[in-house]
């Protein structure tokens, strides 16, 4: 299709076409739409680790030195203090974009190896029908696991927190960072998006 800078008409189909070729979870990996993707996932990060943090009073400035047992190695407690959170953070959007990535792709290993659910499944109106919603679920669920394990792997080495903490930081993160992405309809926001493109 050629697109003419003065054609809006032209503008807003070619718009309304790579939508229902590329849906809304691929936006975040356009130049456009990843810094705002981005700048999302960091912030929801950041707002609900440190907030976590603070209310649990893990904030710390440890001064002396932690023994497991007398002649055992000897281990210092994590500082853990706005820096920290902040790269944590920083290295879980990150992740949480990667996960978007890995969920965007299993869609497109999933319809590719199986051409039949491909009469089932519309990523534009992703609730076009019971079998395209409950595979959008299932995607979701599984690029939330993915954000879920990360936290529970990382948050106990990194912030210091015991399996429980680290595994509920993971679930909030999960839930508010990955699923909207393939639960949202592109159709919804095409008018929004193509406003964007003008």
């Amino acid at each position: 299709m050629i697109l003419y800078k003065n054609d809006n008409l032209l503008k807003r189909e070619r718009t309304t076409f790579s939508l229902m070729v590329f849906p809304l979870w691929t936006l975040p990996f356009t130049p456009k739409f990843f810094p705002a993707a981005f700048g999302l996932n960091f912030a929801i990060n950041i707002i609900v680790v440190w907030t976590y943090l603070k209310l649990h009073k893990k904030f710390n400035k440890p001064k002396i030195y932690c023994f497991m047992a007398p002649g055992s190695q000897q281990q210092t407690q994590i500082e853990i203090n706005n820096r920290l959170v902040f790269k944590y953070c920083l290295r879980a959007a990150f992740f949480g974009c990667f996960a978007i990535f890995l969920g965007g792709t299993a869609i497109g290993l999933l319809l590719k190896k199986f051409p039949i659910i491909d009469e089932y499944i519309d990523t534009f109106y992703v609730w076009s029908s019971f079998a395209s919603g409950f595979f959008h679920i299932l995607i979701a669920i599984f690029a939330g696991f993915i954000i879920y394990h990360y936290h529970r792997r990382m948050a106990k080495s990194r912030l210091g927190l015991d399996t429980a903490e680290a595994s509920f930081l993971g679930i909030v993160i999960g839930l508010l960072t990955v699923p909207e992405f393939f639960l949202i309809p592109a159709s919804w926001l095409s008018g929004l998006i193509q406003s964007l493109y003008h």
